[in-house]
C-alpha cells in the first residue's frame, strides 16, 4: 500500500481533492494559493499555512519574533500571489507547558508586526498543548481589487516567465545557519522575508500579466506549477537568473554552486508570473518606475512539452516537498 512519503505532498493534495465536495460558492477551490469564494456581493481570498518546530524552524536558530514574522510572511505570500488584498487573521498554536510565556509574546509580536506592515490584523484563533514540539497554524483572510486577482493557470504558449527580486538567498541563508556561517544579508533574507504584497497588486491589474504564483518551494517547482495548471511546459534559462552579491560571494567562499539555492531553495517569497512577450518591455519599465524590486525575464512558456526544463533538457532540480523533503538539519 503506497504512503504518503512515496505520493508526495502535490500527489497526495491531487489525491485528496477528488474526494472533497465543492460548492456553487467555490470560485477558486484546492489547488491555487487561495481558496476564493463568493460572498454575496464580494469576493474573499482564504488561505492557511502550517509551521512546525524542525521541520520549518529551530527554536536554537531563530528568535521567537524571527519565526513570528516568517509564519506570517507565508500566508500574506499567498495573499500576493493572488494580486489582492490582506485582510485579518486567525492564529492557531500548540505549544509544551513548559515554554516561557515571554516567547509566546514574542511569537506573537512578530507575526502581529508582518501582518500589520500590510494592513492586516490577527482577530482570534485557539491554543492548545502540544508534547514536545511548537506548531503554528496562520490562516489569512483578504480580498481583491475590484474582482480581478490571479491564478497559477492562465499562461499562454510563448509568454515569459519572470520573477521580482532574486530567489536563493533565503535557502543560502538557511544553509549559513545550519553550518555556523556569519552571513547577515543571507540570514536576514531567510529569517526576514518580505512579501510582495504591493508588488502583485500591481502586476495583478495589469491585462499582459496571465498567471502568477509565489516562491516559496523553490522557483523550478513553483515555475512547473504554472506551467501544470496551464497545460504547458516551461523552460528556465540559468544564465538569465538573477544572482545577487551575498549569494555569490557565500558561494565562492564555500565552494558552492548557487544554482540549487536559486532553483530548488524555498522561502524566497518573491513572485514568478507569466508575462505576454509583447507588453514584456512596457510592462517592466512601468514596474521599475514604480518599485525598487527589480523584475528579470529567466525562461519562456511553451505548448510543444510540458513539465519543467533547464536550458532546454530536463532538470531534475525539485523544490520542497513536505513528504520527501528532509526535516531541517542537525
Amino acid at each position: 500500500m503506497q504512503t504518503v512519503g512515496e505520493l508526495g505532498e502535490f500527489g497526495l493534495i491531487d489525491r485528496l481533492t477528488k474526494l472533497l465536495p465543492t460548492s456553487a460558492l467555490v470560485v477558486e477551490g484546492i489547488g491555487d494559493d487561495c481558496a476564493v469564494l463568493r460572498m454575496h456581493d464580494r469576493l474573499l481570498l482564504v488561505s492557511t499555512d502550517l509551521c512546525l518546530e524542525d521541520i520549518h524552524f529551530r527554536r536554537d536558530t531563530l528568535a521567537p519574533g524571527q519565526i513570528g514574522w516568517k509564519a506570517a510572511a507565508a500566508s500574506l505570500s499567498d495573499i500576493a500571489a493572488m494580486g489582492s488584498i490582506p485582510l485579518f487573521s486567525l492564529v492557531s498554536l500548540a505549544c509544551p507547558g513548559n515554554v516561557k510565556v515571554s516567547y509566546i509574546e514574542e511569537l506573537y509580536r512578530g507575526m502581529s508586526n508582518a501582518l500589520s506592515s500590510f494592513g492586516a490584523i490577527i482577530v482570534g484563533g485557539d491554543t492548545t498543548r502540544s508534547e514536545q514540539k511548537i506548531v503554528i497554524d496562520v490562516m489569512i483572510i483578504g480580498e481583491p481589487l475590484g474582482n480581478r486577482f490571479l491564478r497559477r493557470r492562465g499562461a499562454i504558449p510563448g509568454d515569459l516567465l519572470a520573477i521580482t527580486g532574486s530567489t536563493g538567498a533565503s535557502a543560502a541563508g538557511l544553509h549559513a545557519i545550519q553550518h555556523g556561517h556569519a552571513e547577515p544579508a543571507l540570514v536576514h533574507a531567510h529569517a526576514t522575508p518580505h512579501p510582495r504584497i504591493a508588488e502583485g497588486q500591481w502586476l495583478c491589474a495589469r491585462p499582459a500579466i496571465h498567471a502568477m504564483i509565489d516562491i516559496s518551494d523553490g522557483l523550478a517547482q513553483d515555475a512547473r506549477h504554472i506551467a501544470n495548471a496551464s497545460g504547458l511546459g516551461v523552460n528556465i534559462a540559468a544564465a538569465r537568473l538573477p544572482l545577487i552579491d551575498p549569494l555569490a560571494q557565500y558561494c565562492a567562499e564555500n565552494r558552492l554552486d548557487p544554482l540549487p539555492f536559486m532553483l530548488s531553495g524555498g522561502e524566497d517569497y518573491e513572485l514568478a508570473f507569466a508575462l505576454s512577450p509583447s507588453d514584456a518591455n512596457e510592462t517592466m519599465n512601468a514596474f521599475a518606475s514604480e518599485f525598487t524590486t527589480p523584475v528579470t525575464i529567466v525562461g519562456e512558456f511553451t505548448d510543444e512539452w510540458t513539465g519543467g526544463r533547464l536550458d532546454g533538457a530536463p532538470s531534475l532540480l525539485t523544490g520542497f516537498d513536505h513528504f520527501k523533503t528532509p526535516s531541517c538539519p542537525d
